[in-house]
């Protein structure tokens, strides 16, 4: 990065009213992803239903099947449609794979100058919701839709980042280097240089785009949860598996400062060093079986 990028001067007022109307001006969901959220929510759907709605999209439809085939899910025989993926998974399993997959693959598109590594963003948001996954197992081993909500929690819970990238990337260069330089976290230095966060950003978004309630309170309060609002449980699994995947390298950027996990979440889970060093190992071992998923981010 350039010394000129480094030294550069925000406006806190001009940026915040730059990225007001860029998040109004956000494009919607493509139209397939919209319907199928919609479709899910319908009793009367069908699994053939949804595989008539993914198929219209050949590249989603392959992801998808891509995916559902990896190490991760860990099926002995291959599923070939999506209507099989539906059967074996569940509809929310397969929605949320077409959430997350789409939501972060729209913003990608916008080429151009990045201040981060795309790539590793994505490794991190998948590393982030394995370890959801883990842990939402681990507290609520019968709730199916809790894990599900967590692994899309963790998959899309630093959108906000892309989105600053992507629109704002000679701003979020002087961030990064920001947090670099006085070794800060991320979320610190956004707060400093731009006098708002990726949180924040990610919650808007969330909005926009009609997520459910959990998932924008996942994404929106990753950071800070907080007891006494709604999806707390939901916000500090987030919290807990964005600080793990940190602790296993696999952070959205290596020059700053690691964030950590709010006493808030460390006083829910209430893990032993013995617990804590058996979700890392069960973490690894997930992580290591979701290489189908970390090529499907962005490619």
């Amino acid at each position: 990065m350039s010394p000129e990028v480094k030294t550069i001067r925000i406006d806190h007022a001009v940026f915040q009213q730059t990225l007001e109307k860029k998040l109004a001006d956000l494009p919607p969901l493509p139209v397939v992803v919209t319907k199928i959220m919609q479709t899910i929510n319908n009793p009367n759907t069908s699994a053939d239903d949804l595989n008539r709605l993914i198929s219209l999209d050949q590249s989603l439809s392959s992801k998808i099947l891509r995916i559902v085939n990896s190490a991760y899910y860990g099926f002995p025989k291959r599923i070939g449609t999506i209507t099989h993926a539906v059967v074996i998974l569940g509809f929310n399993t397969v929605r949320n794979l077409v959430l997350g997959v789409s939501a972060f693959g729209m913003l990608s598109q916008k080429s151009g100058q990045a201040a981060i590594n795309r790539n590793q963003l994505w490794e991190h948001s998948v590393a982030t919701a394995v370890a959801a996954s883990l842990l939402a197992k681990k507290m609520n081993p019968r709730t199916r839709n809790i894990l599900e909500e967590a692994f899309i929690g963790g998959l899309l819970h630093d959108i906000g980042k892309l989105f600053l990238d992507c629109y704002f990337p000679v701003q979020y260069g002087v961030t990064m280097a920001y947090a670099s330089r006085n070794e800060i976290t991320i979320l610190e230095s956004e707060q400093k240089v731009l006098d708002i966060d990726h949180a924040y950003i990610g919650r808007k978004i969330a909005e926009q785009w009609n997520f459910p309630s959990t998932l924008v309170a996942s994404i929106g309060a990753h950071h800070v949860p907080m007891h006494g609002t709604d999806h707390f449980e939901s916000s500090a699994i987030i919290n807990a598996a964005d600080w793990i995947a940190w602790q296993q390298n696999k952070g959205s950027f290596d020059q700053s400062a690691a964030p950590e996990m709010s006493q808030e979440t460390n006083d829910l889970l209430g893990y032993t060093d013995e617990e804590m060093n058996w979700v890392f190992r069960e973490w690894e071992r997930q992580f290591a079986a979701a290489h189908e998923l970390l090529k499907s981010g962005m490619s």
